[in-house]
């Protein structure tokens, strides 16, 4: 590399060039290579630049510049929806990098309507701290029509007991704002007339602007409008100095009572209803326990009326806020209450089940070092399911409780997680005695509070325990809207500071799943469920098509009520069982051969009354005996997706013998079912007219072929280095991995399909410019699922000539012009 940026220093391109190409080759220079390929490449062609950034990214993950790179080829490919998608992600791991901030700024004005976007930047104009972003985002509001012009913000700052921000009108920037100030029942009146060094460097006039409000005794409100009545962000300021811990009990036993704590701010409903089922199982619980309500000064009198006609009966313990202190001062407050006893988060939108307490409890005293306890969930982070970190519709009432119960009889052993999750955490006061309280001095109210608390207590030995045995609902959804993403950002800054290290751990946890088999144990225990589900009701979830009707297809075909769809990974192959149970969808995972009989006993368990086909392409041999081994007949979807007459399992071979267009290819039907098919003909859809002399390799190809197979990856070696050689205009590009990956890198000519979290693999492949698939398979077998690929992703297949010769005719795929001998 040094020699390339000597070369280009002296404006020797020919030169550097080929340094370049020579770094782009050695795995040591062959990042640093690839992000001066994309800044060469961005000008003239945007989608090769996003390949070369993308994959260079895995070496640089915390270069926002780079981030801003990838973002910036994806605006230039006129996908602004993407670059924001995209850059959204990258934000919220690096929200402190001002390029990538700037960036996603310009991804939003383009991808966003004026309302959402200025909806954006009133919930993230109190953490700009920046001149330039400022002065970005407000020129943005200015042009909104709609925008009344006036805009500000404030904080209180506790160590100087004052609260400070800027307040200014778009619409006449010259003279200072007037404002509003009311605290304990007085109104003042006052402008911003105080200089601001941050609106200075952003063009603004420097003579006024800015905040500056004495607040020498603490005061629970203080509201900050301008004379329109229009609130300034941050207003009303809570001016209070931090929380001050009760020291700890000594002696506290862990025969002690529980305090339930329920925060409570908004939802009539909802939050009576998560009471009422915390006071139905109370017993059922042995746990001596009391259910605290914390009421932050909720804007509803409906519920707190009823909370306080609840709390005369002496069925809750009721707190109320004097002002809304939000979620951690309330916390804080309730965890302080009783010094003696633990504590158990409960969201008044959970609903807990019966003797969930008691089986919280148990785990969280299973061992000494056991902070919290975390129960699984609909929606709850890591102990979600059926989908870790995916949330999920609440459950009604039955469910949840079946689910619990469920959850309970399968006794799945706790595991240790990374950290709890605050909807329902299972408390020890030993570790709060150990750990401290909640930081409600540098994090924002409501998001990451508990993460920063497990992970202190993680520096201090303390663990924490996922409970498979117990199931709480939870509803969720009802969040900051907007300024959530502010607030996601900001605490996950401040954790990343504090915790370095917890970022990798996290990924390496989920990248080992240890929750997995307890997701997959409940969905098994389902299993019977479903059974009878179908036998009872089998049009009540499905009307449409039957739930009895069981799919057989692959992953890109069309979505149905109950199917087994597959995929081929190497030498093995991948079925997953899924049924679209609402809400919480049912599936169970297998792999072929070794989960054959596990698969066979689930399907025999299930009240089925036919097999349908909808792929037959590249379909595992196990799967295409299940007619004769369930004795059920069968269907075929064709291409023009009509359902062909029903056969019996019996009448296989027959109905074979006379079927058309049949998805798979000739070779493989019959080599592997000549003696089940005796003297059968498929006749496969005739092949399409030649490709026109004029008509161009596509510039950028996806390679479509296994590249585990060591004959097909050598082909694939020779066409790379030919590529390279004669310096053909082709992009090879895989999305793939094996032992051949690095030596086709090491070609010049094949790069892989960047894999980024936040976009898809159709999303990639648009970006990355691919006009379509190739495959160099010869004789393609049941394992030849490059036509599953392309039509997953929309793309031409382009295949050897005469690869799929059959007596009627080849398969009806474009041929790419090159021929065996050549590549």
């Amino acid at each position: 590399m040094d020699i390339f940026h000597s070369h280009r220093l002296a404006d020797e391109r020919g030169l550097a060039d080929a340094a370049l190409e020579r770094a782009l080759q050695t795995s040591e220079y062959q990042p640093e290579a690839l992000l001066w390929k994309g800044i060469d490449a961005l000008p003239q062609d945007p989608r090769l630049a996003f390949v070369f950034f993308s994959n260079a990214i895995h070496a640089f993950p915390q270069r926002a510049d780079v981030h801003a790179l990838i973002g910036r080829s994806i605006l230039a490919q006129d996908q602004p929806a993407l670059a924001s998608r995209y850059l959204t992600a990258a934000w919220e791991k690096l929200p402190d990098e001002p390029a990538l901030r700037m960036m996603l700024w310009q991804a939003r004005s383009q991808s966003e309507t004026p309302e959402k976007l200025r909806g954006i930047i009133l919930a993230q104009l109190p953490d700009i701290t920046a001149a330039n972003e400022l002065a970005f985002v407000l020129k943005l509001l200015a042009a909104q029509p709609e925008t009344t012009g006036t805009v500000g913000v404030v904080r209180y700052l506790p160590e100087l007991q004052e609260i400070h921000g800027w307040a200014i009108d778009l619409r006449n920037l010259q003279t200072p704002a007037a404002l509003q100030l009311e605290a304990n029942g007085h109104v003042i009146s006052m402008t911003a007339s105080a200089p601001n060094p941050m609106l200075t460097a952003a063009g603004l006039p420097a003579t006024h602007g800015g905040i500056h409000i004495r607040v020498p005794n603490a005061t629970p409100a203080v509201h900050v409008r301008f004379v329109t009545g229009q609130t300034l962000l941050g207003s009303p300021v809570v001016a209070m100095p931090g929380f001050l811990p009760p020291p700890p009990v000594a002696h506290v036993g862990d025969k002690q009572p529980v305090d339930v704590l329920i925060p409570v701010f908004n939802g009539l409903e909802e939050t009576l209803e998560c009471i009422n089922s915390a006071l139905s199982a109370r017993k059922l619980n042995r746990t001596p326990h009391r259910v605290v309500v914390i009421e932050d000064a909720t804007p509803v009198p409906a519920l707190r009326k009823a909370l306080k006609v609840l709390a005369s009966k002496g069925r809750i313990t009721l707190v109320q806020n004097p002002v809304n202190l939000g979620f951690i001062r309330s916390m804080n407050r309730g965890m302080a209450l009783s010094p003696k006893q633990d504590v158990v988060w409960l969201n008044a939108d959970t609903r807990v089940h019966g003797d969930w307490l008691d089986r919280l409890r148990t785990v969280a005293y299973s061992a000494e070092d056991i902070a919290s306890v975390t129960p699984f969930t609909n929606n709850g982070e890591l102990m979600s399911f059926p989908v870790s970190r995916v949330s999920q519709p609440m459950p009604s009432a039955t469910e949840q409780a079946q689910l619990d119960e469920l959850a309970k009889l399968t006794g799945s052993p706790p595991m240790e997680i990374e950290t709890g999750c605050g909807f329902c955490l299972y408390i020890k006061r030993s570790a709060i005695d150990a750990v401290g309280y909640l930081d409600d001095v540098h994090l924002l109210r409501g998001y990451g509070e508990e993460t920063d608390w497990c992970l202190r207590a993680r520096a201090l030995g303390w663990r924490h325990m996922g409970a498979p045995s117990v199931f709480v609902a939870h509803q969720g959804g009802i969040s900051f809207g907007d300024e959530k993403a502010l607030r996601v950002a900001h605490n996950n800054a401040l954790l990343r500071r504090r915790y370095p290290d917890a970022s990798a751990r996290f990924q390496d946890f989920c990248q080992l799943d240890p929750i997995k088999p307890a997701r997959e144990a409940l969905q098994r225990a389902r299993l019977a469920q479903l059974a009878e589900q179908m036998t009872a009701c089998p049009t009540r979830l499905w009307p449409a098509q039957g739930m009895k009707q069981l799919h057989i297809q692959t992953p890109a075909a069309l979505e149905v009520p109950l199917s087994l769809t597959w995929r081929n990974q190497g030498q093995r192959t991948r079925v997953t069982l899924h049924a679209q149970l609402q809400p919480l969808v049912f599936s169970l995972d297998y792999e072929l051969p070794t989960d054959s009989h596990r698969l066979l006993e689930d399907l025999q368990s299930l009240p089925l009354d036919e097999l349908i086909y909808q792929q037959l392409a590249a379909c595992p041999a196990e799967l295409y005996q299940l007619p004769v081994s369930l004795a059920k007949p069968y269907r075929i979807v064709c291409r023009d997706d009509t359902l062909l007459q029903q056969h019996s399992a019996a009448n296989w071979p027959a109905f074979a013998a006379q079927a058309l267009s049949v998805q798979l290819p000739w070779h493989a039907l019959h080599e592997r079912y000549a003696a089940a098919l005796p003297g059968a003909k498929i006749v496969i859809e005739q092949q399409r007219e030649p490709q026109q002399a004029n008509e161009t390799v596509p510039h950028t190809l996806l390679i479509a072929d296994n590249l585990s197979d060591a004959k097909i990856a050598g082909q694939w070696l020779e066409l790379g280095r030919r590529i390279t050689r004669e310096k053909l205009p082709v992009l090879l590009l895989s999305h793939g991995s094996g032992p051949w990956f690095k030596s086709l890198l090491a070609t010049g000519a094949v790069h892989a399909l960047p894999k980024v979290q936040s976009l898809d693999l159709a999303d990639r492949v648009l970006l990355a410019g691919c006009k379509g698939a190739l495959s160099l398979e010869m004789n393609p077998g049941a394992s030849w699922n490059a036509p599953n690929l392309a039509t997953e992703l929309g793309l031409p297949l382009y295949a050897m000539p005469g690869a799929i010769a059959t007596e009627s005719g080849a398969l009806s795929i474009n041929l790419l012009p090159i021929s065996p001998s050549r590549a």
